[in-house]
């Protein structure tokens, strides 16, 4: 319970002091509190409404696109469920995601509810890390990507293009590689000398689930495409609302910069990225203060918009 507090204190205290440093650093570039509350407000005046639509809907594709990728995976196990229903379960986990001091709340209630359909807790528990794997891999595709656009548009980094692109693919084999039949189990030996035995039977639990899919390898390859065009949603999604608010950033350099943002949104401890969305369209984007913290209140009006819906779809659910 102690490490519980001391996270939840640490999210907050990261959460406050970014939003609070950007909101004095508006004020100090606006000279004083009300006129940078004019200039925030600026932000969103005559802001495009198609653009605010078109992000909205983005949500709904990208909840279609989690629950397809659930149902690959789930699939490549043996288990059947259907589309409307890991929908209803992603709908339900946006809730959790967005009302709970954690980025991972709405993991655990689809580990509980696929628990129902698969009967084994550990299955359930990896086949989410594995979502959330081919989440990541999708990034470094993303980013790489474009990057390499953005190298080859000069010729004079073509060098650096082909080096980095190497090294991805490299990267992604090591991957492959740890977790291949024929190299997990000599791994497994190693740590059974390491590990407790409740970390070694986890251990080979989790590894039992992950040799299915190298047995069917297509499964992994669809999931994997799924979550390429998931994480595209997401970047395009954030590009309508820079849209928005008129901002016309390069394409290309979006490409790059806004898989690092997200991937940040996962690992930094906060309450839900707040704050690390301003960070990161300040610092990498290099966004004025106040059109960084008008991206993260859209942002965060949709989440919790969608968030309540999720909720009023539990609360249904659970008496049905």
């Amino acid at each position: 319970m102690k490490k519980k507090y001391i996270s939840l204190f640490l999210r907050l205290a990261v959460s406050i002091g970014l939003i609070a440093y950007f909101i004095y650093a508006l004020v100090e570039e606006h000279g004083g509190v009300i006129k940078g509350l004019r200039q925030f407000t600026k932000a969103f005046s005559n802001a495009p409404l198609q653009w605010l639509v078109l992000a909205g809907l983005l949500h709904i594709v990208g909840l279609s696109l989690l629950s397809l990728r659930w149902k690959i995976l789930l699939r490549g196990q043996g288990v059947h469920s259907t589309f409307g229903q890991l929908f209803i379960y992603y709908v339900m986990a946006a809730f959790f995601n967005n009302f709970l001091p954690s980025t991972i709340g709405g993991d655990t209630v689809r580990v509980i509810e696929s628990k129902k359909i698969i009967g084994s807790t550990t299955t359930s528990v990896m086949v989410v890390i594995i979502e959330r794997l081919t989440g990541l891999m999708a990034l470094v595709v993303i980013a790489a990507t474009g990057l390499l656009i953005t190298l080859f548009r000069s010729a004079e980094h073509e060098t650096q293009a082909w080096l980095l692109l190497s090294l991805a693919l490299a990267g992604c084999f090591t991957v492959i590689l740890l977790g291949h039949p024929k190299v997990a189990p000599r791994i497994l030996k190693i740590s059974k000398k390491i590990f407790s035995q409740t970390i070694q039977s986890f251990l080979e639990q989790a590894y039992a689930t992950v040799r299915i899919y190298y047995k069917r390898p297509g499964t992994l390859l669809m999931a994997q495409g799924v979550s390429i065009i998931f994480q595209l949603n997401i970047v395009v999604y954030y590009y309508f609302i820079v849209r928005a608010l008129h901002q016309d950033p390069d394409p290309a350099e979006f490409m790059v910069k806004m898989p690092i943002v997200i991937f940040l949104l996962m690992t930094v401890p906060a309450i839900n990225g707040i704050g690390v969305r301003t960070a990161g369209f300040k610092g990498l984007m290099g966004f004025e203060p106040v059109y960084a913290l008008a991206v993260e209140s859209i942002d965060l009006g949709f989440r919790i918009l969608y968030g309540l819906i999720g909720g009023i779809v539990f609360l249904f659910h659970r008496r049905v």
